[in-house]
């Protein structure tokens, strides 16, 4: 094993090990937040419950999109399994959208009648789930920034964060002047903020599903830096799209002139999009300058020469 496969596998067993410990925190926590929101019937608490019910969904999706990241490759599964975290992160991201859209609904019915609302446990309760979801988030950070699948479910946690939070804020405007109203606003606010912070994880994950280039990636640079090679004349049918995070694939033609070595000059160019891009799954066809004249392909010569 080479020593960057070696840091890509030491990295994906300690983010293995990270999202299960959130994991099990995370569904620990939901049993007794729901619990709470059941007997203070608050609107915040509960939506926070059901937040937190999807961010055990979430964690577990992620944990089962790293199991699956691990079998080998297939003859119909080519790339493996790795596009199941794209997949996921979709997922979780649409959720947290659904989860908003129940909040909002439950809010609108509650604002100008809302219920009497205990706010002693509803601080309590919102309180330990805020440390919860804190130490979700810490054990998490370092993951965050090398899986999308990952990300989506740090979002989850900080998500369900701005839920606790408005949930505590609910239970002192109710404890200190009685403001039972300030529980479905709050409820209000947290769905505003979980469209906020999913808005990018589900665009970014439709991008990806759509194979289009990868942001830090500039596609003409790509091309500017293949032709700027002497022996390239031409270079066309150029795509550049992510498998996963972190794993990006090219594909292009490159017309070259007959006197050229291929075999170098394949070598040489997969140097330079490893080296000034960092894309290392490459296909790159050489073409000659009479690659697209049919007449120069005996088999084609012989056909036309028998009708």
């Amino acid at each position: 094993m080479n020593d960057a496969a070696h840091v890509h596998q030491h990295r994906f067993e300690g983010s293995r090990r990270r999202l299960r410990l959130a994991f099990w925190t995370q569904l620990a926590f939901f049993v007794v937040e729901l619990a709470g929101g059941l007997l203070t019937n608050s609107l915040a608490l509960l939506a926070d419950a059901g937040h937190m019910l999807s961010d055990v969904g979430a964690l577990g999706l992620s944990l089962l999109a790293l199991r699956w990241a691990t079998k080998a490759t297939t003859p119909q599964k080519t790339f493996g399994y790795h596009r199941l975290e794209i997949l996921v992160a979709l997922v979780n991201g649409l959720v947290l959208w659904a989860m908003a859209g129940y909040i909002f609904f439950e809010a609108a019915q509650r604002l100008f009648q809302p219920p009497a609302i205990s706010g002693s446990p509803l601080i309590i309760i919102a309180s330990l789930g805020l440390l919860v979801n804190l130490f979700g988030m810490y054990v998490l950070m370092p993951s965050r920034e090398h899986n999308l699948n990952l990300r989506s479910a740090f979002l989850h946690l900080l998500a369900d964060s701005f839920g606790s939070v408005a949930a505590i804020a609910a239970g002192v405007a109710i404890w200190w002047q009685g403001w039972y109203w300030f529980d479905p606003l709050a409820g209000i606010i947290v769905g505003v903020m979980i469209v906020i912070s999913s808005w990018q994880l589900v665009w970014e994950a439709a991008d990806i599903l759509l194979e289009s280039t990868p942001k830090h990636i500039a596609a003409d640079e790509v091309q500017q830096s293949l032709e700027s090679h002497p022996q390239v004349k031409q270079v066309h049918d150029l795509h550049i799209w992510t498998i996963a995070s972190g794993i990006y694939a090219l594909s292009v033609h490159v017309t070259i002139d007959n006197q050229s070595n291929r075999d170098c000059l394949t070598w040489e160019l997969e140097e330079l999009l490893r080296r000034q891009f960092g894309l290392e799954h490459n296909t790159i066809q050489i073409e000659g300058p009479d690659f697209h004249d049919p007449r120069a392909c005996p088999l084609n010569r012989r056909e036309g020469g028998s009708e």
